[in-house]
């Protein structure tokens, strides 16, 4: 019984339609996404959409992103994605309008389960808010909720809802302290 159950581990749950959706992805986001010239982000805007993604207004996708299923993934306007971020949506994940997530970050939205010999796969939906920042090489984790205005610093580790307007750093991530915008619109030269 115990073979049975881990070699269940080999055969993948997802539909086959799913199957051969990614696979027809994989090799237009190996050439017509990665290849594109780098100030493109409408035209890889465009190869998401017909792959089922619902993609907001003037949002910047940088060619070295990493989306496993399109279908999956929600941006809303103004929304920035930095080179070699990870979106691996197993289940939804939502980029809420203007967030950022930045180079090489990866927000993971599936796990197994952990209690069964077989380990099936759970999809758990990833929300990151408006005007939210995902710091260079930050990991989301599965079911988390990234406030509205939320800052995950860093390298960090998130398991855990961030509150809006709070900025955590960290592995495992902790609160630091709560962002506060200046009134200005940047930095004097």
């Amino acid at each position: 019984m115990q073979n049975d159950e881990v070699g269940a581990r080999l055969i993948s749950a997802a539909p086959t339609s799913w199957k051969v959706r990614r696979v027809l992805w994989s090799m237009v986001e190996a050439t017509a996404f990665r290849w594109s010239f780098h100030t493109w982000s409408g035209w890889r805007a465009m190869l998401l959409r017909l792959f089922g993604a619902r993609i907001g207004r003037q949002c910047l996708i940088r060619r070295t992103v990493k989306i496993y299923y399109p279908w999956l993934l929600e941006m809303g306007d103004l929304v920035i994605v930095g080179d070699s971020a990870n979106i691996y949506c197993l289940g939804k994940i939502t980029l809420s309008d203007r967030c950022m997530v930045s180079q090489e970050a990866y927000l993971c939205a599936g796990t197994h389960d952990y209690t069964r010999l077989d380990l099936p796969l759970i999809r758990v939906p990833i929300h990151i808010g408006s005007d939210a920042w995902i710091c260079a090489r930050a990991f989301i984790g599965p079911g988390v909720t990234v406030g509205e205005g939320a800052v995950v610093g860093a390298c960090a580790v998130v398991m855990k809802d961030v509150a809006a307007w709070m900025i955590v750093a960290g592995n495992p991530a902790v609160a630091v302290k709560s962002r506060e915008l200046n009134s200005g619109r940047g930095a004097a030269g």
